[in-house]
């Protein structure tokens, strides 16, 4: 080991102490007051609120659906599920999720299927005693005292057997059945059998179980599409999880965008959302691959779809398939398969509206909807700005005027700028940091311009559109806190829906985006990865429990309080004072995101041509950090031990500033390219080059301050090929970098000064309802703001008003342990006028509803 890989070590470790240091506590202390003044001109009216405004985005992510809205305990039902990256199996190998109890054996059955929707069946040889097959649920099997469980599963005897099946729900130390049931004898041909499992009122509370089928005697049993079904939302028969729908019934929703999101494209054409292979009874629907790592098995169809919008009392809002998928496939307007998926989408617009006599809405009324489910917008592809063949353009103006001509009022949503036909919206996207949300969202502000440069998740026009086209901000989020957000993001997305739904003459819809995370840990001893995919996400749970985020319920507070208009505005308070930025420096590091990569020949030259790092991966890995996962040497590189949602291996001087970073890297699979990171000074602060990121798609630089990531300098196109070495030259000079790959230019990004977000933000909009002024007031600052509020042109407000506060360590997040850590809190206002103050506490969102006469 030589000198500089002794220093390495040793300033590496230094970081490491200081990432556990910054791991956990409150960002600021209090701080003195804030003064500031806001203008009310009840007078006056503003832009009106749509009826529309608030609503849901939902795709099948982060076992959104099964694991989580689908009431459905069984995972792996239908024995199809594969098993985790990695882990080696053999046709004859239990499917996933499923073991062997008792005397006996159990293995796939491919032969004489209940239908051709269920290819696999499960076979358990039985040897005279008893044996049977256990299913470990979604990270668990819960179980309640006095609780009524609906199991449903076909089965077939063999070799004579022709005894009872007993079904029971079993702690997994096997030392208890809370609740068991037989079925009559089987016999020698499939047949469904139905029975009830019912826990007493000494059961316990627990996830801690499993599902058994077994039977005594000889011969086998053959099993089939394994069923088990806790009581639903409003008590549907195969429904809803009722804690999660009770939660999102408090978010008011006006819609719900479904199916998604990537789900409604695929990673691939035969795994698109196929919506015709997604109606009808549960057993006569495959099941197809998800596109975030995972099967779905489509008990959650559209017909699931169309009970959530009924009992939350929302409209859907249909996202179409239009012939583009995650891998960059797509056909051409023109094509039979594009007229195909043209003619699939007027079929399942018919089946959402059409009457009960008509083709396909004599199929939605079997499948228990016989009136016609309200629609007024469609929305045709999603994200269609990462193809970047231009083909969108003519597949969107092909099913658009499609629609057009069958429906005329249906209001049209294009993903992506077209020109060939003008649609009534355009769908924005932006997933930011909680200083981005703060600093930047001010797009709608402005008035309508150029298309925008493709932005972290957003192409096309970012803002208002032009020629007065409506916006859908269809997915947005502030991207702090894993896996749910944080108080920070909460107060930042606060402040993002506040500029909406000033906006309302050109946004018309908005929805926050994941809704839902199951947020269970990985099983190393089973070999299940965790159950969440993306990091920020609205609504949390596990098999039992189930908790909002503090970013719930700051959009709770809006969708509980809504108004019909904007009021006009106007706040004074002081900014904030200017700090000096450091000079960038830090280490350097290579990564990898849900991706299997491999690095070789790294050095680190000076600006004077002195090496500073030649990098020995012939040996062991000491001299390098890792975060996110474990990194090995593999044929004189270095590569992830297992592809994590997010791992690097950092190395370096902590104090190193400009430098030119050389390397070799080669993607093995997985969906995105290379990380090469630099200015790495600890786990929250560090920058990095992704080439390749964003499905493959974009390069750019991201710079991570305080833990929260922001992208800087413009995207460039750029896919990286499976199975390549590709040449990456990065040259930092302060804060200006310039990225190559095989001697071509790809990226040149100047980071700018962090701008500090202005202390408070405020808004306020009227309900005719009553006559209420609501008042909203965001502190993002570390110390109180003292402010005077002035309804300018009220006659006579009454004194007596309410104020609904969330407040607490900006850092603070609720959890499975601690549902309501950062909740609202309501107050009584006694001293409202038409000029009164009001102090609000630090990294609090308030709303003050105040009552005109």
């Amino acid at each position: 080991m030589n000198k500089t890989t002794n220093q390495i070590t040793l300033t590496l470790a230094a970081s490491a102490a200081l990432l556990a240091g910054l791991a956990g506590g409150a960002r600021s202390q209090e701080s003195p007051a804030v003064s500031a003044a806001l203008t009310i001109d009840v007078g006056k009216r503003g832009p009106a609120i749509p009826a529309s405004f608030y609503g849901l985005m939902t795709e099948e992510i982060n076992h959104s659906y099964d694991g989580g809205l689908y009431a459905e305990l069984i995972q792996n039902r239908t024995f199809q599920d594969p098993a985790p990256r990695g882990r080696q199996t053999s046709p004859q190998d239990l499917p996933i999720h499923w073991s062997l109890v008792g005397d006996g054996k159990a293995s796939p059955d491919r032969q004489d299927p209940v239908n051709s929707a269920l290819p696999v069946s499960l076979r358990l040889d039985l040897s005279g005693g008893m044996a049977g097959v256990a299913n470990d649920g979604f990270w668990g099997i819960p179980v309640r005292p006095n609780t009524t469980y609906t199991v449903r599963f076909y089965a077939k005897g063999g070799g004579g057997f022709a005894g009872p099946v007993t079904a029971s729900l079993v702690l997994d130390d096997g030392s208890v059945s809370v609740a068991q049931a037989d079925t009559p004898p089987v016999t020698g041909s499939w047949r469904k059998y139905t029975v009830t499992l019912a826990t007493g009122h000494d059961a316990p509370t627990t996830a801690q179980a499993h599902f058994v089928l077994s039977a005594t005697g000889t011969g086998s049993v053959t099993f089939s599409m394994v069923s088990l079904f806790p009581p639903t939302y409003q008590n549907v028969p195969d429904g809803l999880r009722p804690d999660l729908m009770e939660l999102m019934a408090g978010l008011h929703p006006a819609f719900i965008r479904l199916p998604g999101g990537n789900y409604v494209e695929g990673s691939t054409f035969d795994t698109r959302f196929n919506w015709k292979q997604m109606i009808g009874p549960a057993d006569q629907r495959p099941g197809h691959m998800g596109c975030w790592g995972y099967r779905s098995s489509d008990g959650f169809g559209l017909p699931q779809y169309l009970l959530w919008c009924k009992q939350l009392g929302a409209e859907p809002v249909l996202a179409l398939f239009a012939g583009y998928v995650l891998n960059g496939s797509h056909v051409n307007a023109g094509s039979p398969e594009m007229a195909q998926y043209t003619d699939e989408a007027l079929q399942e617009i018919e089946y959402v509206t059409g009457p009960a006599d008509s083709g396909w809405g004599r199929k939605r009324a079997a499948d228990g909807f016989p009136d016609p489910i309200p629609l007024h917008y469609v929305e045709i592809g999603n994200e269609d700005w990462f193809d970047r063949s231009g083909s969108y353009d003519g597949r969107f103006t092909e099913m658009a005027q499609a629609i057009r001509k069958r429906y005329p009022r249906l209001k049209i949503i294009a993903t992506a700028p077209v020109k060939s036909f003008r649609p009534d919206l355009y769908d924005d996207h932006y997933y930011r940091s909680a200083r981005q949300m703060l600093t930047q969202a001010d797009e709608y502000d402005k008035p309508a311009g150029k298309p925008a440069p493709l932005t972290f998740a957003g192409g096309g026009w970012s803002g208002r559109q032009p020629g007065g086209i409506k916006t859908f901000v269809g997915e947005w989020a502030t991207q702090e806190g894993r896996p749910t957000p944080d108080l920070n993001a909460a107060l930042s997305d606060a402040t993002f829906l506040m500029r909406l739904e000033r906006n309302g003459d050109a946004v018309s819809l908005e929805s926050y985006a994941p809704l839902l995370v199951n947020v269970s840990p990985a099983d190393p001893d089973k070999g299940y990865p965790r159950a969440w995919q993306w990091g920020t996400n609205l609504i949390g749970y596990d098999a039992l429990h189930s908790f909002g985020s503090p970013s719930y319920y700051a959009q709770a507070m809006f969708g509980q309080n809504k108004a019909d208009i904007v009021l006009p505005t106007a706040l004074q308070a002081a900014p904030p004072p200017a700090a000096p930025a450091p000079a960038p420096h830090g280490g350097i590091g290579v990564g990898s995101y849900h991706t299997q990569v491999q690095y070789k020949d790294i050095t680190v030259t000076a600006p004077d041509g002195h090496t500073l790092l030649t990098a020995d991966l012939t040996k062991d890995t000491h001299d390098w950090q890792s975060k996110g996962g474990q990194w090995s040497l593999q044929d004189q590189a270095i590569e992830p031990s297992a592809p994590e949602a997010e791992s690097w291996a950092v190395t370096g001087d902590p104090n190193w500033n400009d430098c030119t970073i050389h390397l070799k890297a080669r993607k093995l699979g997985g969906p995105e390219g290379f990380l090469v990171l630099f200015h790495v000074q600890d786990g929250s602060h560090y920058r990095w080059w992704n080439v390749g990121g964003w499905g493959n798609t974009l390069a750019r630089c991201e710079a991570t301050h305080d833990g929260t990531r922001d992208p800087y300098g413009h995207s460039h196109p750029f896919t990286v090929e499976t199975g390549r070495w590709y040449d990456l030259r990065l040259e930092v000079t302060g804060s200006r970098v310039r990225g190559f790959v095989d001697g071509q230019l790809v990226t040149d990004a100047t980071e700018g000064p962090a701008t500090a977000p202005a202390p408070v933000f405020a808004s306020a909009t009227y309900a005719k309802a009553g006559h209420i002024v609501i008042v909203k007031v965001v502190n993002v600052g570390p110390g109180p703001v003292d402010m005077a509020i002035h309804l300018r042109g009220a006659r006579r407000v009454n004194p007596s008003g309410t104020a609904i506060v969330l407040t607490g360590d900006p850092t603070a997040q609720n959890t499975i342990d601690q549902p309501t850590n950062v909740a609202p809190n309501q107050e009584a206002v006694t001293d409202a006028s038409a000029s009164f103050h009001r102090t609000f506490p630090p990294h609090s969102l308030t709303l003050l509803r105040l009552q005109l006469h």
